[in-house]
């Protein structure tokens, strides 16, 4: 009688399926660790914009009870421009418009437009202060 490893049909598969099953779920964990990266990130970004809502909001409003008050527009600026957060420009347009730019992350700012009476908001939303940089540094086959 000869010694001799037999490996049958069946054992081949299961290895094969073992194969398979470990690539899969390296596959899924790196899926789920870029996943959480990401959500990790939007978070942060979600949050930034909350901390510069509620300084604008709370610059409407302060705004408003010391216009009420009888404050002059150009002493009401110079009173609540020290609670701004860093980065922020508060700038008047003309004797009736209060154009005020907060922070939200590198790149991005919550710009608020507000009359210099306080009684309306006429702009409120984010703009990006860079220009968007196409990245063409990859070779792409263009079919040539």
């Amino acid at each position: 009688m000869k010694n001799r490893i037999t490996i049958g049909i069946s054992s081949v598969v299961l290895i094969f399926m073992i194969l398979c099953l470990a690539v899969f779920s390296l596959l899924s964990l790196t899926d789920a660790k870029s996943a959480l990266i990401f959500a990790q990130k939007r978070a942060d970004t979600v949050q930034m914009y909350y901390e510069s809502d509620i300084s604008a909001q709370t610059f409407i409003r302060d705004y408003r009870n010391l216009y009420d008050e009888g404050v002059q527009p150009s002493d009401i600026l110079s009173t609540l421009y020290p609670s701004l957060p860093a980065g922020s420009q508060v700038t008047t347009a003309s004797e009736d418009l209060i154009i005020c730019e907060l922070p939200i992350r590198s790149g991005q700012t919550l710009h608020l437009e507000l009359e210099a009476d306080g009684s309306r908001i006429l702009a409120y939303y984010v703009s990006n202060n860079t220009d968007y940089v196409i990245d063409s540094d990859l070779p792409v086959w263009t079919g040539n």
